[in-house]
């Protein structure tokens, strides 16, 4: 099973009358400020739901219980099917899950080191890598294919992810509907059908808010056609706490949990019943650069709160997290990913993205996606704990062994040395004599060797039988069907 084992989280940060007051706090939010939703549709939901609409100015005020009920109505269970079965994600609380970060516009070129726009050709190799490493659960598109027409460029992207490697892929927020209806076709021309799409929904979607309270007409109107669909969906909310939210934590929490309640309550009154996973992507700004601080612990920290509040609510959650501002492969890149992640890993986040690219998730790096696969792996053996049980506590055997005995040849040792154990594949645990003799190789140096065999060696499953001719021709269609009807 894929998935990193939960332990007995041990990172909290409220009590349950935290939640509470937090929970409370954006119902008053959503009821007297409102949120600004430039859709007709989505507007038309809200006002024919009993919300209080002003159509000239775009926006809704959502009272409480109908935002309740979209959280009692909506389906929490989700498996995030693979064209692979073998890699199925299961959301069920007992596992986290990792995700590359996506929608990266640029890449490091592997052979020239320069950064360059990035390709398809690009997000077909960084499927292939992302296929090959045991912590990239979920693919999120590392980079967009910059080389397509931007009105094309997420179906295109959803068709060559669904190409380049049999985990379940999960695209970012689309622009219009009629885009996100040519994803369903994709969709459904792999799992057979519409039916089966929704019974082995084989990506998902994510969309995000224009903090403050502000939700995209185009992409929100998508999340409703690929709800119908029952494609699992997930609003995505991006605070900046101090900019686009309070500088206060707890004040940008109420900012995207009124953002990611919104968006459910749309999607629940479009198709009642529908997967919905709660999201953020919540980080502070950094004051004295003014930009973004992906990289920074109040990311974990917001992160671990939305968590908190999902599991509240009963759903699961896609939080942003193993994120650096860093620009190359180095010491940077891997203290902020590892400050940023671990925290989400003891709180039992259930779906941490993160990995592969660097420059606040801008640049995709095949060295730190490397680098990153091996980090999750020690930040969910940090977060699995400690188990005692009989097999565990091992007394008959000590008393076997005796004082001064070895444990080294013994059954028992082989049966649980890989469970137990971080067995590392880049970190360097050789003497000093032993590493310089071997060219004293850096980790990035040795993470670089390994996404190389990578790229040589390993093998993706092929799409099935002529399904590839049919995916250029569903793309062909929605080129021709785009420009003749715009994006409507």
């Amino acid at each position: 099973m894929i998935g990193f084992p939960r332990g007995k989280a041990v990172f909290r940060l409220m009590d349950r009358s935290d939640a509470d007051s937090i929970h409370w706090g954006t119902l008053d939010v959503l009821e007297n400020a409102g949120v600004k939703v430039f859709s007709e549709e989505c507007l038309k939901l809200l006002d024919e739901a009993g919300c209080t609409v002003d159509h000239k100015t775009s926006s809704a005020k959502i009272p409480g219980h109908i935002v309740e009920e979209a959280i009692r109505k909506a389906k929490k269970n989700i498996t995030l099917c693979a064209r692979n079965p073998e890699y199925d994600v299961v959301l069920d609380g007992r596992r986290v899950f990792c995700c590359t970060d996506g929608n990266g516009t640029s890449v490091m070129d592997f052979d020239k080191g320069e950064r360059r726009a990035s390709t398809s050709e690009d997000l077909v190799m960084a499927g292939k890598v992302a296929n090959a490493l045991e912590s990239a659960h979920i693919f999120w598109p590392c980079v967009s294919s910059q080389d397509i027409p931007d009105y094309l460029r997420h179906v295109v992207d959803l068709k060559v992810a669904l190409g380049a490697i049999e985990k379940h892929v999960q695209v970012e927020t689309t622009s219009h509907r009629r885009e996100a209806r040519w994803l369903v076709e994709l969709g459904a021309a792999l799992a057979g059908g519409a039916r089966e799409l929704r019974n082995r929904p084989i990506f998902s979607s994510m969309h995000c808010p224009l903090s403050p309270l502000q939700l995209d007409g185009g992409s929100t109107e998508g999340a409703l056609v690929l709800a119908r669909a029952g494609v699992p969906i997930s609003f995505y909310g991006m605070p900046q706490a101090g900019i686009t939210g309070p500088v206060t934590l707890a004040g940008s929490m109420i900012v995207n949990n009124a953002e990611v309640l919104a968006g459910l309550t749309m999607a629940q009154l479009a198709a009642p019943g529908s997967p919905f996973m709660y999201g953020t992507g919540g980080a502070a700004f950094d004051m004295k650069t003014m930009t973004w601080a992906g990289g920074s612990p109040e990311r974990a920290l917001i992160s671990c709160g939305a968590a908190e509040l999902a599991h509240y609510y009963g759903f699961p959650i896609l939080c942003g997290g193993i994120v650096t501002s860093a620009k190359v492969p180095g010491a940077q890149s891997c203290y902020e990913k590892m400050s940023s992640g671990l925290p989400q890993f003891l709180a039992g986040c259930d779906m941490i993205a993160g990995l592969g690219l660097l420059d606040d998730v801008t640049m995709l790096s095949y060295e730190q996606m490397v680098i990153d696969d091996e980090m999750a792996r020690i930040m969910g053996r940090l977060a699995a704990g400690v188990t005692v049980d009989d097999d565990h506590m091992a007394i008959d055997l000590i008393k076997k062994i005796g004082p001064g005995g070895s444990f080294l040849g013994c059954r028992h040792t082989m049966q649980w040395l890989h469970s137990e154990h971080f067995v590392p594949e880049i970190t360097d645990r050789r003497t000093g004599e032993a590493w310089e003799a071997d060219g004293s190789k850096d980790a990035v140096e040795r993470a670089r060797a390994k996404a190389q065999k990578i790229m040589k060696e390993h093998e993706v499953q092929p799409l099935p039988e002529g399904l590839a001719s049919a995916f250029d021709d569903i793309v062909a269609e929605a080129d021709k069907d785009i420009k003749e009807n715009g994006l409507d």
